[in-house]
């Protein structure tokens, strides 16, 4: 049987996810992702540049179908409460799969070994996926539904960082907190208040 090159990458991704985050980054070998993936060492570089190049790819794997389907919820008719639990749901998702990588980058200073091009690319689509959530609160400020409070920055920040939260209580051995919790806190911090009529 005949494996697509497009197959290969997926796989040694697929191999290196799981790897990196078992092990982190500096205990991760490329000996081992190849040997997971059934493939030569040699053939790791036909597709990434280094181990470096991999943990990257591995972050942001799925990332442009993901902001596909950000871009379509947000599109779609409806109110921005209903779009909002559909987000918290794609995110929740998202982060299941990438969210401990993403994690392990931020929290271990891998940006600072990984070097600055590397790091400048992962803060590029980082502030590319924010831009999109931002742009979604902003037609909620615009509609009255959300509240001005905040701009629409800062609750795409706060949006995606609650979900980082779960990373936390597991650290710390605290309750995690299900998709549903996550939406009716959402809610709770940038639903617009009703005016009352004193």
């Amino acid at each position: 049987m005949v494996t697509s090159n497009s197959d290969k990458r997926a796989k040694i991704l697929e191999v290196a996810l799981k790897i990196f985050t078992e092990l982190g980054y500096h205990e991760t070998k490329l000996d081992e992702i190849a040997n997971q993936a059934g493939v030569a060492k040699g053939t790791l570089y036909l597709y990434f540049k280094n181990k470096a190049d991999i943990f990257v790819q591995c972050m942001f794997d799925g990332s442009e179908k993901w902001m596909q389907e950000v871009e379509e919820i947000i599109k779609n008719d409806g109110s921005a409460y209903d779009r909002l639990r559909k987000l918290v749901e794609l995110q929740a998702k998202v982060f299941t799969h990438s969210g401990p990588l993403i994690q392990q980058y931020i929290q271990s200073g891998e940006a600072s070994s990984l070097g600055s091009s590397l790091a400048k690319k992962v803060m590029s689509r980082m502030r590319k996926r924010l831009e999109i959530v931002a742009s979604f609160f902003e037609q909620g400020i615009k509609s009255k539904e959300f509240s001005d409070a905040l701009t629409p920055m800062q609750m795409a920040i706060l949006f995606h960082q609650t979900f980082d939260l779960n990373m936390k209580f597991q650290l710390f051995e605290a309750p995690t907190i299900s998709s549903e919790k996550f939406y009716e806190l959402l809610l709770a911090l940038f639903k617009a208040q009703e005016k009352t009529d004193s």
